[in-house]
């Protein structure tokens, strides 16, 4: 189907509801673009159909509220709207478990006292001895606070390819929230310098990740690891990142 003009899109509000609806129609492809890049990052048992549902929401928001002279391209601007409706529903409905919530808390808590103890990224030995619990079980967690994380960085408006560090009209709108506040500014430069303060092998691994698009699996070949291991070093680097964000805007 040919990509609507601009001209359509702005005229949203002032059609017939037939009309509407087939702009809607024409737009669907964009929200399966963000659904599908949504949920490969999410735990597999997320009901696509209430994502795509989501989406629609936030498409037909970013038609309604999308203003020529402010935002930038309808496309752009349209993703962030489509990727807000779908994590505000998913936050609505407090789908994560409470108990998964509290170690992905506990662990950010961790790093965070040790690495501003230390001025240096904390071990995973030294985070284990903090938290009370054996290397191994501490690795085992970082795997399964992964989607959490991964949430939080969606919702920074961290994403891949075209829509990484765009729409700062969207952003800016977000200024109430210290951290969105902080990427609509200066985010890409304090970005990069929290990137510079990861350990080698976990700035490989978002670099691969982010930027290069490849997925769990195949940045866990390039290492020479297992996929499991490649989420942990993930979960890991993003935690830190995480933390230094928040410490920023402070």
């Amino acid at each position: 189907m040919a990509k609507p003009k601009r001209s359509a899109v702005e005229a949203y509000r002032n059609v017939d509801e037939f009309q509407k609806e087939e702009l809607i129609k024409s737009y669907l492809p964009l929200v399966k673009k963000v659904v599908h890049r949504l949920s490969g990052r999410l735990p597999k048992d997320v009901d696509i159909r209430e994502m795509l549902n989501s989406g629609i929401i936030g498409l037909v928001d970013a038609l309604e509220k999308y203003d020529p002279r402010h935002e930038t391209n309808f496309s752009t601007y349209a993703q962030f709207r489509i990727r807000g409706a779908i994590l505000d529903s998913f936050r609505s409905q407090d789908w994560l478990p409470r108990s998964l919530r509290f170690k992905s808390h506990k662990i950010e808590g961790a790093y965070h006292r040790i690495e501003q103890k230390l001025g240096r990224p904390a071990t995973d030995e030294e985070v284990a001895k903090d938290l009370g619990i054996e290397v191994e079980e501490l690795q085992k967690l970082l795997g399964e606070v992964g989607s959490i994380v991964m949430l939080s960085f969606e919702e920074l408006g961290f994403g891949h390819g075209e829509e990484r560090f765009q729409a700062e009209e969207w952003l800016a709108s977000k200024a109430q929230d210290p951290l969105h506040k902080l990427l609509s500014g200066e985010k890409v430069g304090l970005i990069a310098r929290a990137l510079d303060r990861l350990p080698e092998k976990e700035r490989l691994v978002i670099s691969l990740y982010f930027y290069e698009e490849l997925n769990l699996k195949e940045i866990g070949e390039i290492l020479g690891v297992t996929e499991s291991r490649a989420s942990q070093i993930r979960s890991r680097a993003l935690i830190r990142l995480k933390n230094y964000l928040k410490k920023a805007v402070q």
